[in-house]
């Protein structure tokens, strides 16, 4: 009968740690549980709030600036050879009364109820080659903030998933959750591995992410994604650079979610394989690419509203952005829908759901796709505001349709209501495009 081991594991400052066994984490008891006053960016600004942290593997030091807490303590390297299970039921229920019900709540204590599998500060390693599974099991009608971090790292740091990473359960439309979301600057995060996020109420999914400056981001392995909320599966908030040359596919059961976090954005449901939203970059910005698979469905309803979204790509500025923003796609995209609406669904979305007019330069490279009358589909660039350059692209058309006659201005398409309200919208250098078959 294999040993389970019930108990978290915590090292220090420059510790090695390497785990071959079976760990499960249900009880928030001492050993298992930390307290943790942590900065974040996210949004461009840098927060700080008070969390309770059920953990399995952790570097951890004492708070010097908050006594009796805890914070993530820098340059380990923290492996996982074994099996990691974390339940978040009974932490949920043992600190639902101490969760700030808003941010200015006097009574609360926390922010959030967290989950770390494996975490370390600054400068760290973190690798997983065995199996994670976390099981959002708290009641799904509990309006208590629960955020679930799969691996976590500070700035500097470099994490790797080569195994197998499962986030399970019914959550709830409170729940955040996040694989590899790192949110701090210069991250090198690599999914080598499977992932799989089936988690029923969600109010937001991140995968593979950060919400600091420089990095890189890499997906060579498989993503499923089946889950309600926002979904941003591989996601840069400034100039990270991003690929897949993996699979991604993702089931969007879209559902439109009040936010009740400070720093999210009220927005409608969305899904997207890549994702980047941000103030205007002071740095160049590094090209976007797809080498690999991407298939998603928005699969609609009542409580999705008209107004819910998918794309292979989401592109959305918060100002004026002076920096080219360059795509490529060498693989394929494939972005579907269902449902009682006729939901707005394209391989790439531009400020599609913004209210603003703040255009910005996208310069679509080598782009891959299905031959169709895109003038018809309105499925392949969509944008609100936005300035489509084509002096760079050759358009491959793959498939058996006939097609003729395809122009770059017949490729986007400006949303009829961003139209009449005037937002800014060019086609740059359409003569040059080249299409091939």
């Amino acid at each position: 009968m294999e040993n389970i081991v019930r108990k978290s594991v915590r090292v220090g400052s420059a510790g090695y740690y390497v785990n071959r066994e079976h760990l499960v984490i249900t009880k928030p008891e001492a050993g298992n549980v930390a307290d943790i006053t942590e900065q974040a960016i996210a949004a461009g600004k840098v927060l700080k709030g008070r969390n309770i942290v059920l953990y399995a593997l952790a570097a951890l030091m004492d708070d010097e600036e908050n006594p009796g807490q805890q914070r993530l303590a820098p340059n380990a390297t923290l492996i996982n050879e074994g099996v990691i299970e974390i339940h978040m039921h009974d932490i949920v229920d043992a600190y639902k009364a101490q969760v700030k019900a808003t941010p200015d709540d006097p009574n609360g204590t926390y922010r959030f109820v967290k989950c770390f599998a494996m975490a370390a500060g600054k400068d760290s390693t973190i690798i997983n080659e065995g199996i994670i599974r976390i099981y959002f099991d708290q009641e799904k009608d509990l309006e208590t903030a629960v955020y679930g971090e799969t691996l976590l790292a500070g700035e500097n740091s470099t994490v790797i998933n080569n195994g197998t990473i499962e986030l399970l359960g019914n959550g709830s439309f409170d729940t955040q959750t996040r694989v590899i979301a790192l949110p701090v600057n210069n991250v090198t995060i690599i999914n080598n591995g499977k992932i799989n996020v089936d988690v029923e109420k969600a109010s937001t999914v991140r995968v593979l992410a950060t919400t600091g400056t420089g990095g890189t981001i890499a997906n060579y392995g498989s993503i499923r994604i089946n889950s309600t909320g926002r979904i941003m599966t591989i996601a840069r908030f400034a100039n990270t650079h991003l690929i897949n040359a993996g699979d991604i596919d993702i089931v969007s059961r879209a559902h439109f979610i009040v936010n009740k976090v400070s720093f999210l954005y009220q927005s409608y449901p969305l899904a997207c394989a890549f994702y980047e939203h941000s103030l205007p970059n002071t740095q160049l910005v590094p090209p976007l690419v797809n080498k690999g698979t991407v298939k998603i469905h928005l699969e609609g309803s009542e409580a999705s509203t008209p107004k819910a979204v998918a794309f292979g790509i989401y592109s959305e500025m918060v100002g004026k952005e002076e920096h080219i923003h360059r795509m490529e796609n060498t693989g394929s995209i494939t972005v579907s829908k269902s449902g009682p609406y006729d939901f707005l669904v394209a391989e790439v979305g531009v400020n599609a759901q913004s209210a603003k007019d703040f255009p910005y330069h996208v310069e679509i490279g080598e782009w891959h796709t299905e031959a169709r009358n895109f003038t018809e589909t309105k499925d392949l660039f969509v944008c609100n505001s936005g300035i489509f350059d084509f002096a760079h692209t050759r358009l491959t058309l793959t498939g058996d349709n006939a097609v003729s006659d395809v122009k770059a201005e017949g490729l986007v398409y400006q949303r009829d209501e961003a139209m009449q309200r005037g937002d800014t919208f060019q086609v740059l250098n359409a003569d040059k495009l080249v299409i091939t078959k």
